[in-house]
């Protein structure tokens, strides 16, 4: 960089670079009121900004979408946990079937996304939550690549889809189904504990890693201390990681009513009596094998859709169900939602008010045929 003084008592600082389309050398200025040092590194911060977004253009026409994702993918990894990293293999794929390795990423505008955020959605029959993930790794990727230079903008599109017209399905279970389905996993000796685990998780709204997560220090007789959650994908069932919870909201401690509280005595004095087996692993979790493994989802699940289906339920019953189960019946208690957002560790209200609001509006209408059947 060198700088000329100007006729009018300004400065003009100058920097040569190579134009990437011809390769002849070119410059750029910018003109100043001062000359000291403060001002040179300043026109040299800007000088270069200037040469980064000439050299931007060059650069980004021919990136393509695989190498922009590559990037992603490695400064994603380092941002979040293992666990939540390997969340995202499914709607990578997805992406990649929609998005061919060889797209440049200059061709990729909203008209694009939205024709195929469309064909997932219309053509394809993807759910629309599934739908809400492939934007999302397709809008990090790109604004990866605006980030870091490689692209001068991001396109801009707004999800705005006519939602399909699908039957509505509670994901939480009404009081008889829940019943139904712990009567059935305690039908099996080998369900026991599952029908426990099934039965706690809808007394206290957990996510099924943070109740696997759960150790006897946690636990002060009444109520629980959530702090923690388990990584069982890193390294599988057998290796699990004790890991900071999803949210630091998700950091709480909850007040137990007496049938959970029976649970956790209950549990913890039959591993009591597990412990004496020679191949039982001390842990101190609660909700484990006989090995003294936390509980992994994938034996939990499977036992959850048996147990629900022979129980006459039809929904496709997961531990995140459960976890909705709780919010209807504090729905039920007319407890406020603050109330039950503490109480999950809920940051975001939408999901709270999705299952609060739907159970609200059911009582109001069961209230008004009360009424109307109503002798006197």
């Amino acid at each position: 960089m060198w700088m000329e003084e100007l006729q009018n008592g300004k400065f003009k600082y100058i920097e040569r670079y190579k134009d990437p389309y011809t390769e002849k050398d070119k410059r750029v200025s910018i003109t100043l009121n001062s000359k000291s040092n403060q001002a040179k590194k300043q026109a040299q911060k800007m000088l270069d900004e200037k040469i980064k977004s000439k050299l931007m253009t060059k650069e980004s026409s021919n990136l393509t979408f695989e190498k922009a994702l590559k990037d992603w993918l490695l400064f994603y990894e380092k941002t979040v946990k293992p666990s939540t990293f390997k969340m995202i293999e499914s709607p990578i794929k997805i992406v990649r079937n929609y998005i061919s390795d060889d797209v440049l990423l200059r061709n990729i505008d909203s008209y694009f996304i939205k024709d195929l955020i469309e064909k997932a959605y219309y053509t394809d029959s993807y759910s629309l939550s599934y739908v809400k993930k492939i934007k999302g790794v397709i809008s990090s990727v790109l604004k990866r690549a605006y980030d870091t230079g490689k692209i001068p903008s991001v396109p801009d599109y707004k999800l705005d889809l006519k939602l399909r017209d699908e039957p509505h399905v509670d994901k939480y279970l009404e009081p008889w189904e829940l019943r139904a389905i712990i009567k059935q996993l305690n039908s099996n000796p080998k369900n026991e504990r599952k029908a426990d685990m099934v039965e706690f998780l809808a007394l206290t709204g957990l996510r099924y890693g943070e109740l696997i997560a759960l150790t006897i220090d946690k636990f002060d007789g009444s109520s629980i201390k959530i702090d923690g959650t388990i990584d069982s994908r890193t390294r599988g069932y057998k290796q699990p990681i004790r890991t900071t919870p999803k949210t630091k909201k998700s950091n709480r401690v909850i007040p137990l009513p007496q049938r959970a509280i029976e649970i956790l005595n209950k549990t913890i004095t039959e591993n009591q009596f597990l412990k004496l087996n020679n191949d039982y692993v001390d842990s101190e979790y609660i909700f484990t094998s006989h090995k003294g493994l936390p509980i992994d989802f994938r034996t939990f699940t499977p036992a959850l859709h048996i147990a629900a289906k022979n129980a006459g339920v039809s929904k496709p019953v997961t531990s995140h169900y459960l976890r909705h189960t709780h919010v209807s019946i504090l729905a039920e208690l007319n407890i406020p939602i603050k109330a039950v957002m503490d109480r999950l560790g809920h940051t975001d209200a939408s999901t709270t008010l999705e299952v609060y609001t739907h159970v609200t509006d059911k009582m109001k209408t069961s209230l008004i045929k009360k009424l109307d059947d109503f002798k006197y």
